[in-house]
């Protein structure tokens, strides 16, 4: 049997509503977070969804009945990610269930043109995963000339997220999930947002990708406090130390570290039961700006994460840069 709670569309079995908080941990696997959800009917959209987190994310979606989206910039990749997770599926998700479209975070035209692309199939959006994300050491910029934690980690979802506002509404109970991180420690953000783009002082790179992490959180805050009217609840999740492509692009130092140090990291079905949990339980749908780590509501790694003030700064800082018209 199952029963309907919060959000009007989440069902979770009696049983597994029940049990569920007893079960849940640092090592809880995706499937075991969603397991008794039915997400029959309702669509998702999950960006960076080829690879890591993404891939899980979309499988575990999927199997809960839900139609995935994935948003990804290489299509090759995305559709062998998709043949994958058919296969791996063994007949328990529908073909039908699983659409690309193409998502370059790289370029804000881009994003604007797939947000568009998307909003042209004329459904609603139950999940929207901000999941897409790089994590590099050297300086980068983005077709649009920013730095690219700041204009790809937060920038292209800010806008993507703000261009899917219509079919986000049309839910009437959406949620919608950003990938922080416990990073953000490492941010140098402050009041005033000086020289986000650094333009003006030498690069480095674990300030720059823990000011967007920070970044992530302080949008999802700001994002629910905007639309929470509207039926629209946002939280941020760090997913944990995850074993994934996202180091990819580090030096040979942190790389041998990261090899010594990935017996104690989480799996990618580890690294995806927190944002999977985020997104599905009921009762993290009626309000927003909660900030979850290992399956747990907890404090976010940075003094400036829960100011208000700094989160509309920032918001309307990302809408002069993004030229969106609100």
């Amino acid at each position: 049997m199952a029963i309907i709670l919060a959000n009007n569309w989440f069902a979770f079995s009696t049983d597994s509503e029940t049990n569920m908080a007893k079960r849940l941990g640092k090592r809880s696997t995706a499937e075991q977070v969603s397991q008794g959800a039915d997400l029959g009917g309702k669509n998702a959209l999950v960006t960076g969804a080829n690879t890591g987190l993404g891939k899980e994310t979309t499988r575990v979606l999927a199997l809960c009945g839900a139609n995935v989206t994935m948003a990804c910039r290489d299509q090759v990749k995305a559709e062998k990610a998709r043949e994958d997770i058919l296969l791996g599926a063994s007949g328990a998700i529908d073909e039908s269930q699983l659409s690309l479209l193409e998502l370059d975070l790289n370029s804000l035209d881009k994003t604007q043109q797939a947000a568009e692309e998307y909003c042209q199939r004329g459904e609603e959006l139950h999940l929207l995963i901000n999941n897409a994300g790089i994590m590099i050491p050297m300086e980068r910029r983005t077709v649009d000339g920013f730095e690219a934690h700041l204009g790809i980690n937060h920038l292209a979802h800010f806008l993507f997220t703000n261009l899917l506002l219509e079919p986000l509404t049309a839910a009437e109970g959406a949620r919608v999930i950003a990938l922080s991180s416990l990073a953000m420690s490492f941010a140098s953000l402050k009041h005033g947002l000086k020289d986000i783009n650094w333009e003006n002082r030498k690069f480095s790179g674990w300030p720059a990708y823990g000011n967007s992490k920070l970044m992530n959180h302080l949008f999802a805050r700001e994002l629910s406090k905007r639309y929470e009217a509207n039926g629209i609840v946002a939280h941020a999740v760090h997913p944990g130390v995850v074993s994934t492509e996202l180091a990819r692009d580090q030096n040979g130092l942190f790389s041998m570290i990261g090899v010594l140090a990935t017996p104690f990291m989480k799996n990618v079905e580890q690294g995806a039961a927190t944002q999977v949990l985020a997104a599905i339980s009921p009762e993290y749908g009626d309000s927003g700006g909660l900030y979850f780590k290992d399956c747990r509501v907890a404090k976010p790694q940075h003094k400036l994460a829960n100011d208000g003030a700094l989160a509309e700064e920032l918001w309307q800082r990302s809408v002069e840069l993004v030229g969106l018209e609100e």
